[in-house]
């Protein structure tokens, strides 16, 4: 071998796992804590102590993995985001390409996993919407932003006709916006009322978009054929 060659030694392990492997699992844990603190007790009371004793880790692995519990709680609601949003993806490409049902499947996804784990709701939602928390509204300002390309593509697919200067994203932030409410109300009652009767109801603004939209493409359908 030549002797100017670089030899990159091996990482060190400690029962077989390399330290950023044991890195990942300690976050791992301390999300899984954190999730369950915020969800017990609010982003507002959750202490770093809290997560930690949670955990059963000490501080220092708390800070090196997050600098606060505000650092947490954005940490916790995008891992909680992303996995709602890749299930509202696939419900949806699963789903008739008509509005009605790819609304229909993209919220039945939404509640779902709400109703799947309740903790969800409490940090996607109800902390989510909180008036107090600058922290909580920046992170569903985001995740918004995040949801209104999925619909504006979605919208473009069913309606091919329509005006290009139609503001979808308007639109979508008010749909969403119900979604969201309709959906923290559901959360706090305990997930009682059925979950097709919430569906049922968001979709009551969903037809009347879907009639509007035709509509609109209609009436500048007859508009081109009229004669000068």
């Amino acid at each position: 071998m030549n002797a100017l060659t670089e030899v990159t030694p091996p990482a060190r392990t400690y029962r077989g796992e390399t330290a950023d492997a044991r890195r990942q699992q300690r976050r791992v844990k301390l999300l899984e804590a954190a999730l369950d603190c915020f969800a017990s007790h609010g982003i507002a009371r959750t202490t770093m102590r809290d997560i930690c004793s949670q955990a059963r880790l000490t501080d220092r692995y708390f800070y090196e993995a997050f600098r606060n519990t505000g650092d947490a709680y954005e940490a916790v609601y995008a891992w909680q985001k992303d996995l709602l949003l890749a299930r509202i993806l696939s419900a949806m490409a699963d789903a008739p390409p008509t509005l009605i049902e790819q609304a229909r499947s993209g919220l039945s996804a939404f509640y779902a996993f709400l109703r799947e784990d309740p903790r969800r709701a409490h940090v996607l939602l109800i902390d989510g919407v909180n008036p107090c928390s600058q922290a909580s509204n920046e992170c569903v300002r985001q995740a918004l932003g995040e949801y209104i390309p999925v619909i504006q593509a979605a919208a473009l697919r069913i309606y091919p006709r329509i005006k290009r200067d139609f503001n979808v994203e308007m639109m979508a932030r008010g749909l969403l916006g119900m979604a969201v409410q309709v959906g923290s109300v559901w959360a706090r009652d305990g997930f009682e009322q059925p979950l097709q009767e919430l569906l049922d109801h968001n979709l009551y603004a969903w037809r009347g978009l879907d009639q509007w939209v035709e509509d609109m493409i209609a009436a500048k359908k007859d508009a081109i054929q009229q004669p000068a």
